[in-house]
């Protein structure tokens, strides 16, 4: 693949890879909304590192967490009641009362490494990077060009990030007090929906494992 077309495609998969609907855009835009663009920054930056992490075992090779479902549903139910106590707060903040500046210096600390926690939590992510990985390779896409693969990708994921930091700056100038509850109380929902999900979906896959197990021969 050519350089420039190589990077371009990098560059859009990491947009729509940061893009795509979850929890962490959730997060960020609930924050953003309520504390502020640089909160929204944050948390956005710092699920790039969480996600970094499971990009470095899916490059390495590394695949210990796909072969001990013990270690899969471990992070599962960590990531999913991770999920449900920020719905939680959300909500809490929604039906409560509104944020003062004391909250805001508060928050403003915790949300990069709340952003990083988004990223660990989810298990999904090394599935991800290893298809990715494996798509790459099967371009024909080595050496340095993979290098350059990757790099673009987290540009367009930091270019997502900056952007919608932007909007969420210019937008919130426009956003009534009380509408602030109402973002609180669907951000909260859709968090707890999320959680839910991340829970489900693990219970699911270690059902599955037990009854499949037994069928297993034996030596």
């Amino acid at each position: 693949m050519f350089p420039a077309s190589l990077i371009a495609t990098a560059i859009g998969l990491g947009i729509a890879y940061a893009a795509t609907p979850g929890a962490v855009n959730t997060e960020a835009i609930r924050r953003g909304v309520t504390w502020g663009a640089r909160s929204a920054l944050l948390v956005e930056t710092g699920s790039l590192i969480g996600d970094s992490f499971w990009a470095l075992l899916a490059l390495t090779g590394v695949t210990l967490l796909t072969r001990y479902l013990a270690v899969q549903v471990v992070l599962g139910i960590i990531g999913g009641f991770f999920l449900l106590r920020m719905a939680w707060l959300a909500l809490s903040e929604a039906f409560t009362r509104q944020p003062t500046s004391s909250d805001n210096v508060t928050t403003t600390r915790g949300n990069f490494a709340t952003g990083v926690v988004f990223g660990l939590a989810n298990p999904l992510g090394l599935a991800f990077w290893s298809g990715l990985g494996s798509s790459v390779v099967a371009w024909g896409v080595t050496g340095w060009q993979f290098v350059a693969f990757f790099t673009g990708f987290f540009l367009g994921a930091v270019l997502w990030c900056i952007g919608i930091s932007a909007v969420i700056r210019w937008g919130r100038h426009w956003i009534q007090p009380a509408l602030f509850r109402w973002i609180n109380a669907l951000c909260g929902l859709a968090l707890g929906y999320f959680g839910i999900r991340v829970l489900w979906t693990t219970i699911q896959d270690w059902l599955e494992h037990l009854m499949i197990s037994p069928l297993k021969p034996t030596h």
